[in-house]
């Protein structure tokens, strides 16, 4: 029994720390997240550039080696999230693969997927212009990206949730 209590006594004093640092505000005024595709929406990128995205003070910036492209905090409208499932063996010779392998073994491919986390973000430029930019984040990012932008002043809108598929039995 005074084991169970040492090692309850052990995780509450190792935890504290981090509980206390995850509620507290940053300490910076700058977040970023590393390995994020733009995958449309900021016209000096093409289409799926990877780079890293980051709040700065007043807006949120995309970068990619020298190139960089930013949104005022104030001009997003709306921010979107969602989860997806990401493979990374894809095009033609991902689908020659799935071909390839018989009785649906191709579903082993999916064991090379992982999740992402899809952000649109809706704005409005300098002229005011209405656009939208998509960003897929790691998994666990895109959330804690969202409430950082809110907190600076971006404006949500209360977004209606879909119910969850049923399943039908036959």
């Amino acid at each position: 029994m005074a084991g169970i209590a040492s090692l309850a006594l052990l995780f509450s004093v190792s935890a504290a720390p981090a509980f206390s640092q995850a509620a507290g505000t940053p300490a910076t005024d700058t977040a970023s997240v590393p390995q994020v595709k733009c995958v449309v929406g900021l016209d000096q990128f093409k289409p799926n550039t990877t780079g890293t995205v980051a709040v700065q003070g007043d807006s949120v910036s995309f970068e990619k080696g020298k190139k960089k492209g930013e949104i005022k905090v104030s001009q997003i409208q709306d921010i979107f999230l969602g989860n997806e499932s990401r493979q990374d063996v894809s095009g033609l010779g991902g689908t020659a693969m799935k071909a390839a392998i018989p009785y649906g073994g191709g579903r082993i491919l999916s064991l090379f997927s992982h999740k992402v986390e899809v952000m649109t973000l809706l704005f409005n430029d300098a002229d005011g212009g209405f656009h939208g930019a998509i960003f897929v984040f790691p998994e666990g990012h895109a959330t804690a990206f969202k409430a950082l932008l809110v907190a600076r002043g971006a404006k949500v809108t209360q977004h209606v949730e879909p119910p969850a598929p049923t399943e039908d039995k036959q």
